[in-house]
Order: structure tokens, then sequence, then C-alpha cells
């Protein structure tokens, strides 16, 4: 089962392969803030410390949004990542 690293705590937990990582931390009460869930607001902005190559591509719209947001270089949205291997995520301040 792939792991789910929040480098902010450095809990560290099994997902199955396909999980939607707002889901995640919906159900766990995460440590990561949302906003409109939908990948508009830029609330959720992170960065894939490692595995990056461990989730779903990033759409079009998923790095405009991202552009908007910050100058993070690799950043993503939390609410639109699908995890299918080993990640360990960081929030980006902003």
């Amino acid at each position: 089962m792939p792991k789910l690293t929040f480098l902010v705590t450095g809990q560290t937990h099994e997902v199955p392969a396909g999980t939607k990582f707002l889901d995640f931390c919906r159900k766990n009460n995460a440590p990561h803030d949302f906003g409109c869930t939908v990948g508009s607001c830029g609330t959720c902005c992170l960065t894939l410390e490692s595995g990056a190559e461990n989730v779903n591509p990033a759409t079009d719209d998923e790095k405009e949004t991202v552009e908007m947001c910050t100058d993070v270089k690799g950043a993503r949205l939390g609410c639109q990542l699908v995890i299918n291997g080993d990640i360990a995520v960081r929030p980006i301040e902003r």
C-alpha cells in the first residue's frame, strides 16, 4: 500500500492506491487546509517533497490555478491529487 507522509507533523499513513488526497484528509482530520475543493482557490497548494511521479498528472486548469497562487516549482493542489504510490507533502506557506 502507498504511504502518505505529512512532513509538517511527521505522520505517515498507508492508503489504498487511487485514494484522493482530499478524501483521505477529510476522513482522517489530516493536517491540511482546503477551501473550495474544486481546484479554483489555491488554498490547498502543496509541494510533493518526494513521490511526484506517484500522483496523477496536473490538468491545465490545475496548472493555471497554481500559477496564480505561487511561484514554487512543482506545486500542486491537494484537492486534485490522486495517490498511486508513496508521497511526502508539505503545505506551501501563503
